[in-house]
This record gives C-alpha cells, structure tokens and sequence, in this order.
C-alpha cells in the first residue's frame, strides 16, 4: 500500500512538522485549499520531491499543538477532496441551475436559446431531408 500521507518531523522547538502528501490521491488544489485554511494559525510551505509526492512544512505562529495542527490539515485535505470531487461530479447540474437562474432573470435569454435551437433543428432536418433526396 502506497503512503498517502505521512506526518513526520515534529520539532516542538521551532514548531514545524512536515507532511508528505501522495499526489495520486490528493489533487494539487486539494492541497492549496487546505493550506489557505491555515493561513492564520500557521506558516506553510510546499515543495515538491521528484516523484508523486508533495512536502507540507507547517511551522506553528502562536504557539498551537503542532501534532494537532498536522492531524487538522490532514482533516482539511480530506474536505477539500471531498468538495472538489462532488463539485465535479455534480458540475453538469450546476451548469443547468446557474442557466435556469440566468433565464429567469432575463426572459430574453430564454427567448433567444430557445429561437437558436429550433434553428439548430430546421437545420438538422435539412440536412436529413437532403441526404435522403440524395439517395
């Protein structure tokens, strides 16, 4: 089993702790999101090793648990990656909400989208009709 994340490096002395974070299971932007929450609370620091994998450095700014500051971003990763992939999956419903509220809005909108794809289908037709003549 591959590590997806490894805590490690706790110096209670300079208040830092370093994550190593599996780039196969945590996305990029998962990452950044959880450190955006920390921002307040502490200092971080992203590096990259060769392979798949990406250091967190979190050093303490007011003194905080460093143990429980580590086990929180850990949480707030597995939020993110939990939002981003349900955002994803459900992007398609989004879009037809966001339309639905913009038509809503403007009747004009849904006046022209409607115009453009009765035109799309005359135009469909046609080309049906014309291939069928043509045989």
């Amino acid at each position: 089993m591959k590590n997806q994340i490894t805590i490690s490096n706790f110096d209670e002395d300079t208040k830092f702790a370093s994550i190593t974070v599996n780039l196969e299971v945590y996305s990029l932007q998962s990452i950044y999101a959880a450190g955006y929450v920390f921002l307040d609370k502490a200092y971080i620091l992203l590096d990259q090793d060769k392979g798949k994998h990406i250091q967190v450095h979190i050093f303490s700014k007011a003194g905080s648990e460093l143990k429980k500051l580590a086990l929180d971003f850990c949480n707030e990763l597995i939020n993110y990656a939990h939002y981003f992939s349900r955002v994803e999956g459900n992007s398609a419903a989004i879009k037809t909400i966001m339309q639905r509220v913009l038509f809503s809005v403007n009747p004009k909108f849904a006046e022209e989208a409607e115009e453009q794809e009765i035109q799309d289908l005359l135009k469909e037709l046609e080309k049906e009709d014309s291939g069928k003549a043509k045989k």
